[in-house]
């Protein structure tokens, strides 16, 4: 069997084992991924794995909630760049989101793609999906309150926002989309469709 191409260094077993996992669900999905076949890879005992995590459902739920952490840093830092209230700052959010997913292919999987775990029933990972939701209302209930979109459901307006996001990502990340297109061209139309269809429009 392949041995990991970047061994871990003495001490973070417990990093290594959760990027391990990461790159074997990118390789043959959740099912493909085994305690003793990472504990092979690394070169480590077959009990080494499990002084870190008591099985395999652990240790997906920690690449999950390290996906977590990455979104939520990345569409955060979207808030120090853009301008409170300016649109560009939702479409800086959902290129972020989407360009999240093309980068962390495996993560995006087990968070909410077609091998994501029941978040409900992972009190971690739903406290953090949730948070990451509860963000985007919260920046569309201030594009509300500037004038900037329309005032409806902000949460009804943050699911349309998701779903174009999400739908995109999965498309790109399971190799739906044509080699040969643009993808910077399409983030960018899908961003700004979004954009037009949550814009507050000028009374005539």
């Amino acid at each position: 069997m392949t041995k990991s191409a970047a061994p871990y260094h003495h001490g973070s077993l417990k990093d290594a084992l959760v990027d391990e996992a990461a790159a074997m669900i990118a390789e043959g999905g959740v099912d493909g991924v085994t305690m003793r076949a990472i504990g092979e890879r690394l070169g480590v005992s077959r009990a080494a794995p499990y002084r870190h995590f008591p099985d395999k459902t652990a240790l997906i739920v920690a690449v999950a909630a390290t996906g977590f952490a990455r979104l939520s840093h990345r569409l955060r830092s979207v808030d120090a760049e853009a301008a409170g209230a300016s649109l560009g700052r939702i479409r800086r959010m959902g290129e972020e989101y989407i360009r999240f997913a093309i980068e962390n292919p495996a993560h995006y999987r087990v968070m909410y793609g077609k091998e994501a775990l029941a978040r409900r029933e992972q009190p971690e990972l739903r406290q953090a999906g949730d948070a990451i939701f509860d963000h985007l209302v919260d920046v569309l209930r201030a594009h509300q309150r500037s004038g900037g979109i329309k005032r409806q459901d902000p949460r009804v307006q943050a699911y349309v926002a998701w779903s174009a996001a999400h739908g995109l990502a999965s498309l790109l990340i399971e190799e739906q989309i044509l080699a040969d297109v643009d993808v910077d061209a399409v983030i960018g139309q899908t961003t700004n469709a979004l954009l037009n269809g949550l814009r507050r429009r000028a009374r005539r």
